[in-house]
């Protein structure tokens, strides 16, 4: 698995006050199109944090909740793993500003089954903040990232991650293809 490091403002791992760790996935359907979430005006991958279950039933449950999506079949390992160092990150539970690392960690999978809007179980903050996932083209993904427009002071990270993950994404599939052949 492959790590990037993005830590701009150089914190040290003295200074971090809180270690988050969350799983995200690019799931493709049969016609090869990858879920997408938008979310407070952000696009990104479906997924959230880990819980206490191991990243891969995260990612199953989070599936679930967003897409009303039971069935994917999902590699064993992630091909991917973004740390994010924050300085100063508001942190809403302590409502206090802190030095945050997310590790999130990136799965390919596959799925037969279409979003299921009765089966979601979106929570409050994703229902007021106008949450929609749809599968879509992962070169139409990149332009709609590209191309956002929102006031939302968290996209340039969004944008960050979710371009690096489609850029390592098409790596990865590449290497895959050569030691299959």
């Amino acid at each position: 698995m492959k790590t990037i490091e993005f830590n701009q403002s150089h914190v040290t791992e003295e200074e971090i006050d809180k270690t988050i760790k969350k799983v995200r996935g690019i799931i493709l359907n049969k016609e090869g199109k990858a879920l997408l979430v938008k979310y407070a005006g952000i696009y990104m991958l479906p997924g959230g944090s880990i819980e206490e279950e191991n990243e891969k039933e995260a990612l199953q449950r989070e599936l679930l909740e967003e897409a009303g999506i039971e069935s994917v079949k999902l590699e064993d390992a992630p091909f991917l793993k973004l740390e994010s160092y924050d300085r100063n990150y508001y942190d809403r539970k302590l409502q206090a500003d802190i030095t945050r690392l997310t590790e999130t960690y990136f799965y390919f999978g596959e799925t037969t089954q279409e979003i299921n809007k009765e089966k979601q179980n979106l929570t409050e903050s994703e229902k007021k903040k106008d949450f929609s996932i749809s599968f879509e083209n992962l070169s139409v993904i990149e332009y709609l990232v590209e191309n956002n427009k929102t006031d939302n002071p968290k996209k340039g990270n969004f944008d960050r991650e979710i371009l690096t993950v489609l850029r390592e994404f098409k790596k990865y599939r590449e290497e895959q293809e050569i030691e299959e052949r």
